[in-house]
């Protein structure tokens, strides 16, 4: 009965050792696999920033910028992903008048500083070094970026109002419309009755 026990028990170990070998080292391999993905999507990353920055005015692509953004999602560091994902979206954005406006700084200038310090962030990425701090231009573009998408919002919203005919109604006054006369109604003069007051009576 002992030894059976002692089989049983003896199994029981094996097994749970097995099944805890197995599932460490499919924990390892998936780390494995995401590390090395976050490796090549940092590689490409690099060559997309570069092409961004070197790139005339009038070729910077939206398309590219699209599958940036999809790359900087694969980094498994949380930190480098932030910032590389802030750098894609404020590129985005730079073309806008209004940060333009709002920022004091040309989108291609703006373009350059932002491929430069994403690339920055990447290659302290890829070698482990701590991050770089954000340029002031990128901080000064963070502060209005908010307040220039409310001015893009607002202006696109009143120009697709008229153009789909949605005007405010004219007031009749002052579009010249003739004023009704009003009707005077005459009042009957009030009539009052002289109340007589008795005399007193006379004494004989």
């Amino acid at each position: 009965m002992n030894d059976f026990l002692l089989v049983l028990a003896g199994g029981a170990v094996s097994l749970v050792t097995s099944a805890t070998v197995t599932w460490l080292q499919g924990r390892y391999a998936r780390r494995a696999e995401a590390r090395a993905a976050s490796r090549t999507a940092t590689r490409q990353l690099t060559s997309l920033l570069i092409a961004q920055r070197d790139a005339p005015e009038s070729a910077s692509s939206r398309t590219a910028l699209a599958e940036a953004e999809l790359l900087a999602a694969t980094i498994t560091a949380r930190r480098p992903r932030e910032a590389v994902q802030e750098v894609i979206r404020l590129l985005r954005e730079s073309s806008l008048p209004e940060l333009e406006q709002l920022s004091g700084v040309p989108a291609a200038r703006a373009r350059q500083i932002l491929c430069d310090h994403g690339l920055a962030v990447l290659g302290a990425h890829l070698r482990g070094d701590r991050l770089p701090q954000p340029p002031e231009t990128l901080r000064d573009m963070r502060s209005v970026e908010n307040e220039a998408l409310n001015i893009r919002a607002g202006g696109a919203a009143s120009s697709e109002d008229e153009s789909n005919g949605f005007l405010p109604p004219e007031d009749p006054l002052s579009a010249g419309a003739p004023e009704i006369p009003s009707r005077k109604v005459r009042s009957r003069p009030r009539t009052t009755r002289k109340s007589t007051a008795k005399s007193p009576d006379l004494l004989d």
